[in-house]
C-alpha cells in the first residue's frame, strides 16, 4: 500500500492576505488554496516546510492525517487568550504537548498507532467538523483535552513500558456526558475508547451554561482606564477582542465552568472502571444475543414439522444446493431441540434420515460435524 499523507490548515482569527496566500502556494504548486484554507496531500514525498512554523506564521489550525496511524490537531492561540498553567495540566509526552512560538502557543494532539488503517477521503474537509473545539478552548472548556489524555494513556499502557498505574487524572471537565458533535467526531478520528470515556463522564458534572447578564452586571467592575482600553482596540478592529472582555468580566464575576473538587483518580483506577463497564456490556450483548435467539427458536418451534418435511424434500433433489439448505435446517432444528431438551428425540429423527439417504454419501458427508 502507498503512503498518503493530508494536511489541512484554517484561519479564524482573521483572512490570510494576497501576499500571504503567494507565501503558502509556493510551498507546493498541488495546494488547494483560499483565504480562510490550505490543503496539502502527498502519495511520495513529505511536506516541504517545517508545519509548527506554518502554523504559527499563518493558521490557526491544522489537522494532520496519514494511512500509517498518525493523526495530529493542531490550534494556535495568542498566548494573551489562553491560560497557559491549566493547558499544561492536560499535556501528556509526546501525545499531548504545548509549545510556545513568537506570541503564539502551538496545542498538538497527536497519536500514532500502527494497529489502525486510515481511509482518507480526499475531498473531505476534516478540520471544518474539528474547529469549533479551538474556541472551546478559548471558552475554558477542555473536554477536548481530557479526551486525546484518554487516548494518550491507552496507547502508553499499549506500547510503553514505563509503569502508569499511580499517575493522576489531570482536572474533570464539565460536561463529558454532553458532547458536542465536534467532540464526538474527534472521539471517532482518534479512536478513543468508550469505556475510558464513560470512566472520566462519571466524575463529571453538566456544564451550567453562563448567563448573559454575568457579562453585563460586572461591565461596571471595569475601572475607566479599562473600559477606554477597550473601546480603543475596537476601533482598531483587534481580533477576539469580545473574548477578550468576556474572559476579563468572567475574572470580575469570580465565576468559572470549569471548576471541579472532585478526586482525581489514577490511571489504575481508570483502567479497572473502565474494564468493569466492558466486562458489564459484553454481559449485556451476550444476554441480548441469548434473548433474541430464544424468541427466533420459539417462532421456529412453530414450524418445526413443516422444517423436517422441508430436509426430507430437499435432499431428494439431489444436487448441492439443497443438500447445504437442508443441513441448515437440520443445524435450526438441534438448536431447537438443544432449547427444549429434546436431544434424544432429534438424534433419533438424524439417524433415520441417515438410513434412509445412506446411499447419498455427498450428502451424508455434510452431516459429520452436526
Amino acid at each position: 500500500m502507498s503512503e498518503y499523507q493530508y494536511y489541512e490548515f484554517q484561519t479564524l482569527d482573521q483572512p490570510l492576505t494576497k501576499q500571504q496566500q503567494q507565501k503558502i502556494s509556493q510551498l507546493s504548486s498541488r495546494v488547494r488554496l483560499n483565504s480562510r484554507k490550505a490543503i496539502f496531500t502527498y502519495s511520495y514525498g513529505d511536506f516541504p516546510a517545517n508545519e509548527d512554523q506554518i502554523l504559527a506564521d499563518y493558521f490557526d489550525a491544522l489537522f494532520y492525517i496519514a494511512n500509517w496511524g498518525t493523526v495530529k490537531l493542531m490550534f494556535r492561540f495568542p498566548i494573551s487568550l489562553v491560560n497557559i498553567n491549566e493547558l499544561k495540566k492536560y499535556t501528556y509526552d509526546d501525545f499531548i504537548t504545548i509549545d510556545k512560538i513568537g506570541s503564539y502557543l502551538i496545542l498538538k494532539i497527536e497519536i500514532n498507532d500502527e494497529e489502525r488503517s486510515d481511509w482518507i477521503e480526499e475531498d473531505n474537509s476534516y478540520l471544518d467538523d474539528l474547529i469549533e473545539l479551538r474556541q472551546q478552548i478559548l471558552a475554558q472548556d477542555y473536554r477536548v483535552l481530557y479526551l486525546a489524555w484518554l487516548k494518550a494513556i491507552e496507547l502508553s499502557e499499549l506500547y510503553d513500558d514505563t509503569p502508569l498505574k499511580d499517575i493522576s487524572e489531570p482536572p474533570i471537565p464539565h460536561g463529558l456526558n454532553q458532547l458536542s458533535e465536534s467532540l464526538k467526531i474527534f472521539v471517532e478520528l482518534f479512536e478513543v475508547n468508550q469505556n475510558l470515556i464513560k470512566v472520566g463522564a462519571t466524575n463529571s458534572s453538566k456544564i451550567t451554561p453562563i448567563p448573559d447578564n454575568i457579562f453585563l452586571e460586572n461591565i461596571s467592575k471595569l475601572s475607566n482606564i479599562e473600559k477606554d482600553d477597550f473601546l480603543s482596540r475596537l476601533l482598531q478592529e483587534e481580533p477576539n477582542l469580545s473574548l477578550k472582555l468576556k474572559q476579563k468580566l468572567l475574572e470580575l464575576s469570580e465565576l468559572t465552568n470549569n471548576k471541579t473538587t472532585i478526586e482525581k483518580r489514577t490511571i489504575k483506577q481508570l483502567f479497572t472502571e473502565a474494564e468493569k463497564i466492558a466486562q458489564s456490556e459484553e454481559k449485556r450483548q451476550k444476554e441480548e444475543a441469548r434473548q433474541k435467539k430464544i424468541k427466533e427458536l420459539k417462532a421456529f418451534a412453530n414450524q418445526e414439522n413443516q422444517a423436517w418435511l422441508n430436509v426430507d424434500n430437499l435432499i431428494q433433489k439431489s444436487n448441492p444446493k439443497a443438500y447445504d439448505e437442508a443441513k441448515m435446517i437440520l443445524i435450526k432444528l438441534k438448536e431447537l431441540a438443544i432449547y427444549q431438551g429434546k436431544e434424544v428425540e432429534f438424534y433419533h429423527k438424524l439417524e433415520d434420515i441417515k438410513q434412509k439417504y445412506s446411499r447419498r454419501p455427498t450428502f451424508i458427508a455434510r452431516l459429520n460435524n452436526l
